[in-house]
């Protein structure tokens, strides 16, 4: 019975769709019917009046001269009728397209920024609308189900970090302390002292994280001279790393408005990584430009490179490029995550350049302090 009751209904459904005035199917057929009884009354309009001066200027009988030039004119006649009906046609097919277009544009802008404005379909055709409401009930769900696993994150995070952190203590202490250990348990020892001390590491990172996600970073921003910013932190990195910093930094003072800590902490995320992904030998090289209205920081190092099919997925948290080197690299995955966040609640943008062998460049943009005003 339920199969016999759903046959009717699902072809009522289609019926419905199809004499849907608002469709876009049901404004394409019409508005190419429309046009082509247009042309077909006004060519046949236009035909009759032609013949009619014709034989009104010969009213004898026309000779075979005659009657070629009149069906050379019927045949320019109709040639342009149907050269103007097939742009009328393409015209509104165009212009019937262009919500498609827009919906289209709009669905790449919505995969990559956190908070996309709504679809303005007012005026689209029924298909799109409908299309705009599912995939902003996608979205809505999957923010909803994203801000539920950081809210799950960060919770866990910080019930685990204070016993976590007891456990390190006291296995440093033990480790300090016991001398009559073999060698075995010594080494078992620092093992078990230096997970834990990796593993409080990346629960303070998730911390950081879900930190600068909730974060309103406009409420503490005050004018920076940007290039005092970067000369300060690559001075420190150069004191406490040991490591080369080449800074090319424009002589003009670029004014930028932002959170002076938070700035500082993605230029230091960025060094570390490229420090720590690169030779000890090789130098780090940073560049601060303006470009138009906007400040450009460059993080240059000479590393290995990131792969093209990994580009992509760097700012995501937990992710390696080479899963291998994590516990050599000593990173946690998620500095990246947090410089992106960060970058993004200052008004800016990340990018990166990276060619495998040739290293990497992490590119940082921020708005001037003349274009905020």
């Amino acid at each position: 019975m339920r199969r016999l009751n759903q046959g009717p209904n699902t072809r009522v459904s289609n019926r419905q769709t199809f004499l849907d005035p608002a469709s876009l199917q049901f404004r394409l057929m019409a508005s190419v019917v429309g046009i082509c009884a247009i042309a077909l009354i006004a060519y046949k309009a236009f035909s009759q009046w032609e013949v009619q001066m014709l034989l009104m200027m010969h009213p004898e009988h026309l000779t075979s001269t005659q009657w070629i030039a009149i069906v050379d004119r019927l045949t320019g006649l109709t040639l342009v009728s149907m050269s103007v009906m097939m742009i009328a046609v393409l015209g509104a097919i165009w212009q019937y397209l262009q919500p498609l277009h827009q919906f289209k544009q709009w669905v790449a802008a919505s995969t990559t920024n956190d908070s996309p404005e709504r679809f303005n379909a007012r005026y689209a055709p029924s298909e799109i609308r409908v299309l705009a409401h599912h995939w902003n009930n996608t979205l809505a769900q999957q923010a909803a189900v994203k801000h539920q696993q950081r809210q799950f994150i960060s919770n866990v995070a910080h019930e685990l970090r204070s016993p976590l952190s007891l456990v390190h203590g006291y296995l440093q202490r033990t480790s300090k302390r016991n001398q009559t250990l073999s060698e075995a348990q010594q080494e078992s020892l620092a093992m078990a002292t230096a997970e834990a001390e990796r593993i409080t590491l990346i629960l303070q990172d998730l911390i950081d994280l879900a930190r600068a996600e909730s974060l309103d970073i406009t409420l503490s921003q005050e004018p920076l001279i940007l290039n005092e910013v970067v000369r300060d932190i690559a001075s420190m990195t150069e004191k406490f790393d040991h490591r080369t910093i080449e800074t090319k930094i424009t002589p003009f003072p670029i004014r930028v408005q932002t959170n002076r800590d938070y700035l500082m902490q993605v230029i230091d995320h960025l060094i570390q990584n490229a420090i720590r992904y690169s030779d000890r030998d090789t130098s780090i090289l940073i560049e601060v430009t303006q470009v138009n209205d906007s400040a450009i920081i460059q993080v240059c190092d000479r590393g290995d490179g990131i792969p093209q099919s990994q580009q992509a997925l760097v700012f995501e948290p937990f992710h390696r490029i080479d899963p291998s080197r994590a516990r050599a690299t000593g990173g946690t995955g998620l500095g990246l995550a947090i410089v992106k966040t960060l970058i993004e609640k200052m008004g800016g943008t990340i990018s990166l350049d990276s060619h495998p062998g040739a290293g990497t460049i992490f590119t940082l943009t921020l708005p001037t302090l003349e274009t905020q005003l």
